[in-house]
């Protein structure tokens, strides 16, 4: 009985640590393409404050609303293009041989649509 109640637990505890020990694929994927992105967080700090990856084929970019309206009209559209052409490669790295159409959404701090670009890929 004893030895019935070390194998339960011993079965419990191997199921636990191998269903919560490794990443799934989309996962590491997602990290992959947010890890290519990160230098925008750089290039336009104060602007951009995260990035975010939902399906299908989405990049959500979070903006400081002010920062963002006390851009020049230029700054704002090197930004947007520059981070379209940036998901347009992580994605393209990260799903070869794949065609989709690609968004970007550029949100404010409470979730607001700021502006949205599309792209075939």
């Amino acid at each position: 009985m004893a030895g019935l109640r070390f194998l339960t637990r011993a079965v419990a505890a191997t199921l636990a640590v191998a269903c919560s020990s490794s990443p799934s694929a989309q996962e590491r994927t997602n990290e992959g393409e947010l890890a290519a992105l990160a230098p925008l967080r750089t290039q336009y700090s104060g602007v951009v404050m995260g990035f975010d990856i939902r399906p299908p084929e989405t990049l959500i970019v979070s903006l400081d609303l002010q920062s963002y309206i006390d851009m020049d009209d230029d700054a704002v559209t090197a930004m947007q293009a520059n981070t379209l052409r940036r998901w347009r490669s992580a994605w393209g790295a990260a799903h070869p041989h794949t065609h989709a159409v690609l968004h970007v959404r550029f949100i404010d701090f409470i979730g607001r649509r700021v502006a949205e670009l599309s792209s075939r890929r």
